[in-house]
């Protein structure tokens, strides 16, 4: 490589390194490098190669000058600034400081911000700040209860923005990771499931994450949970067998379904579009059952399946027992366009008469609950079909209601003259007139001959009944004679 000798010892015995660089640099612009396709002249450049070669400066103060240029550069040019100049330890450790709200607002600042935070979400240091708590499945006072659903729903929007690039395939992974920390049967903290909050607070969270997607992206998150939780085949078991026949597997699907898709919806909107999500896969029968599974009286983690059928449910818990059901109906009746009306009474007709029928007070009262445009819809379908005696039997529970809670008997009317106005002919009118009244007589009679004991309760009984056929005749009466009197 050397030319002569004399260069070669001149370069050994040469104590500036600048002169090898020059004889370097001279040697290198003949060189030539030969490619596999084309044969390209390079010209070497040995200063990227040789940065010590360069002769240092002689003032410190230059070379101090020299770095704070190039650190102010590098911070500059940072989309982080000084920031980014710290390690990834101490960026961490500032950030467990700041609350979720905070980082939350952080992520939409820069990309490089939000991948900073995401890192700092999916490590194990944030466990402090940002991790799944065991002590959210523990039984607490209302208070904390709303702090600890406050706090998953800030989370929940914290991952919502950090992960706004994200597909909805990788986000969902993100859901049922927090799904499977967060479910009662995969923690031994859940002492109590009726009141235990810790599948709410994960139904907070993913409501404010999944807020403003597509339909077609929410039924994904229903179906990705579904599948991973296995709860469909649970919902099966549960509508194929005896009521009552899985009394914990019941309760479950009631807890797991509610906290997480329907309880924490913020609309009607949403919550019919959840419920059509829950019922609509089974036949009609089964989502009467599923209905009644969801919302139906429950007490100490059991479904009370035969309550409606044995006793009248007293005045103060009407609304425990019935305004679920009643809600349920009246969201999916004005909120959804996937339900019919024939469907919706026809899933009524079938909780009323599963899993025996019900009573005649306990079917008003529902009914009652549930409005007068969808109880007028039904009442109408029964007299086109002729069902007259299960007509003046809801007529006559209607009476009785309404006398127990105080009610005006208009409704009661209103529901009267619907009924007559639906039928053909004058024959089906006075049938339906002479049977009301005869059904009338009938309970009466009835309450009359089974009340051989003294028991204050029957005799209250009786008196409701007989006063609910004095206040119906006297409405009719009234009507009849409004214009003589």
């Amino acid at each position: 490589m050397w030319s002569t000798k004399r260069e070669e010892e001149r370069c050994r015995s040469s104590r500036n390194m600048s002169y090898v660089y020059d004889l370097f640099q001279t040697r290198a612009d003949d060189v030539l490098y030969f490619g596999l396709e084309q044969t390209t002249l390079i010209r070497m450049d040995l200063k990227s190669y040789f940065p010590a070669c360069k002769k240092p400066r002689r003032s410190s103060r230059l070379m101090v000058k020299v770095v704070e240029e190039q650190k102010v550069q590098a911070i500059s040019q940072s989309p982080l600034g000084y920031f980014d100049i710290l390690p990834i330890e101490v960026k961490f450790y500032v950030l467990s400081y700041l609350p979720i709200e905070d980082l939350s607002l952080l992520t939409i600042s820069s990309k490089a911000m939000r991948n900073l935070i995401e890192c700092y979400r999916v490590s194990t240091i944030n466990a402090r700040g940002l991790g799944i708590h065991s002590r959210a499945h523990g039984v607490m006072d209302v208070e904390r209860q709303a702090e600890w659903l406050a706090r998953y729903k800030k989370l929940g929007l914290l991952i919502k923005r950090s992960t706004c690039l994200y597909a909805t395939k990788d986000r969902l992974k993100i859901v049922n990771d927090f799904l499977t920390r967060m479910m009662c049967r995969n923690t031994e903290n859940c002492k109590d499931r009726a009141r235990c909050i810790g599948e709410l607070c994960f139904g907070r969270f993913l409501h404010t994450m999944i807020a403003g997607w597509d339909d077609s992206e929410c039924q994904r998150s229903f179906d990705c949970l579904c599948t991973h939780t296995s709860i469909l085949k649970h919902i099966k078991i549960v509508v194929s067998s005896k009521p009552g026949a899985h009394v914990g597997l019941e309760y479950e699907v009631r807890c797991f379904l509610r906290r997480v898709f329907l309880d924490p919806c913020s609309s009607t909107a949403d919550k019919a579009f959840w419920l059509t999500r829950v019922l609509k896969p089974w036949p009609l029968v089964q989502q009467a059952r599923l209905l009644y599974l969801l919302y139906g009286a429950a007490n100490e983690g059991t479904i009370q399946w035969y309550l409606m059928c044995g006793m009248p449910v007293e005045p103060s818990f009407t609304g425990q027992y019935f305004g679920g059901i009643s809600c349920a109906l009246g969201t999916l009746h004005r909120q959804s366009k996937e339900w019919t009306e024939d469907e919706l009474i026809s899933i009524l007709d079938e909780m009323t008469s599963c899993p025996e029928e019900w009573i005649g007070e306990n079917k008003a009262s529902l009914l009652i609950a549930c409005g007068e445009q969808l109880t007028s819809k039904m009442l109408i379908s029964k007299a086109i079909n002729g069902r007259i005696t299960e007509l003046s039997s809801i007529i006559t529970s209607f009476c009785i209601v309404s006398v127990k809670h105080g009610y005006d008997l208009g409704f009661v009317m209103n529901n009267v003259q619907t009924i007559l106005h639906s039928m053909e002919n004058s024959r089906d009118r006075l049938s339906f007139v002479n049977s009301l009244m005869d059904m009338f007589k009938e309970c009466i009679f009835d309450l009359h001959d089974y009340n051989d004991t003294d028991d204050e309760g029957d005799d209250r009984e009786l008196f409701y009944l007989v006063t609910a056929f004095t206040e119906f005749s006297k409405t009719v009466i009234h009507l009849a004679f409004q214009q003589l009197l």
